[in-house]
């Protein structure tokens, strides 16, 4: 069998006598190698495969099975070292145990493929005895990963069959299979649109800056600090003023082309029919992103425009209150009766004059209102009262006085 011819291969072996001590101790220190062997004999013989062509033929074939075995004992160690590592952290090993098997692997021998086949062996055991609190920790992984992703209520309905399973009988390593192959599925999802998230999470920040920057700015009372408060404020608030006014166009254009061309790609054949308007939509908090981004900037445009009418409003208020200040107060009318100029007559208190007009004193609000012709015929027709007597100096007096004269002044002195 192939053990026979193995081990009439290796008797056929000798090490080489013709090395050198420095060369002899360099290859003790990093081990044997084919060049390092010669053959026994020449010739074949029980004891020696020898070099002939038949020979030589039957050695490449052994070293071909050799090399191919070696491939398949490696690619079955790779594939246990998977499993067991995912088990060990599945069901939380200790590193004490850990450090202790891996210890123990050494080479492509089968004692190390029977090693690992009874360490897998070890580990399904444990599993099936802690298989409801597997099952569990998965279903808490995907709650985290249903939020991360956005999934829609269409999507977690998908996946409800498997995931409202409680009953101990029902719960088994087929089940906890569609669990790790559905968070599998999930992280991959989290994986492909992670660089949408992470692009939505900057702009809801810049969107948030927008609001704490215009109520800042309402707020006198915040330049009233002094010295590197001050400054600190100052910057700040350019800051947020540069990501509102520069960052935030560029990103919502980012996201627009990429939403846009999600939904192209996502968008079922019959979305036209389909009952859910949201169906193929990029989803971020229960709505298409998309559309929430036009409400936020519709929103943004109508707030703008209130502030804008409450500032025009205000200023007009202040300078009502201005003009009032200068001038008085505002004008009210005094309560009674008011004469006015065009009534049929005068009030039949006021006496009138011989022919027929009234008495009062002439001054410009009684004739304020009339005619230039009414005025002078007012005039013409109301009497002069008598003049006062005079003196024999042409004074006036007054009734009941005696006149008096100015003593004549004495020459002035030249």
């Amino acid at each position: 069998g192939r053990s026979e011819d193995d081990l009439k291969i290796m008797k056929s072996l000798k090490v080489r006598d013709s090395i050198s001590q420095e060369e002899g101790q360099n290859r003790r220190s990093r081990g044997r190698s084919i060049s390092d062997y010669t053959i026994v004999s020449l010739f074949e013989s029980s004891s020696c495969t020898g070099i002939s062509n038949e020979a030589l033929e039957r050695l490449t074939n052994r070293l071909a099975e050799l090399n191919g075995e070696k491939r398949r004992r490696r690619a079955r160690l790779g594939e246990m070292g998977t499993a067991i590592a995912a088990l060990w952290t599945m069901l939380r090993v200790p590193p004490e145990e850990q450090r202790a098997f891996t210890e123990n692997v050494r080479g492509l021998g089968m004692d190390t493929i029977r090693l690992g086949e009874r360490e897998l062996i070890r580990l399904h055991e444990l599993k099936s005895e802690m298989i409801g609190k597997l099952i569990r920790e998965q279903r808490e992984q995907i709650a985290v990963l249903w939020e991360k992703t956005n999934a829609t209520e269409s999507e977690k309905a998908s996946f409800r069959t498997y995931y409202e399973v409680n009953a101990d009988e029902e719960l088994t390593d087929d089940l906890l299979k569609k669990h790790e192959d559905y968070v599998e599925a999930l992280n991959a999802k989290l994986e492909k649109i992670q660089p949408i998230l992470d692009l939505i999470a900057k702009r809801e920040a810049i969107i948030a800056d927008r609001f704490e920057l215009e109520n800042l700015q309402k707020d006198p009372d915040r330049l009233k600090q002094r010295g590197a408060s001050l400054t600190k404020q100052l910057m700040k608030e350019e800051k947020m003023s540069r990501r509102v006014k520069k960052e935030l166009p560029k990103i919502t254009h980012v996201l627009e082309r990429t939403l846009t061309a999600w939904y192209e790609d996502n968008r079922p054949p019959d979305a036209e029919e389909s009952d859910d308007p949201d169906s193929g939509h990029f989803m971020y908090q229960n709505a298409p992103y998309l559309h929430t981004m036009q409400m936020q900037e519709e929103d943004w445009r109508k707030r703008k425009e209130r502030g804008e009418q409450e500032r025009q409003r205000k200023r007009q208020e202040e300078r009502a209150a201005s003009s009032n200040a200068a001038f008085g107060s505002t004008y009210s009318k005094l309560p009674g009766k008011k004469w006015h100029p065009s009534a049929a007559g005068p009030p039949k208190s006021m006496p009138l004059g011989p022919s027929g007009g009234d008495l009062r004193p002439r001054s410009a609000s009684n004739v304020r209102g009339r005619p230039l012709a009414d005025v002078s015929s007012s005039r013409q027709n109301v009497p002069r009262p008598a003049s006062r007597p005079r003196n024999e100096q042409g004074k006036k007096t007054v009734a009941g006085t005696i006149p008096s004269y100015r003593a004549v002044s004495a020459p002035r002195m030249r």
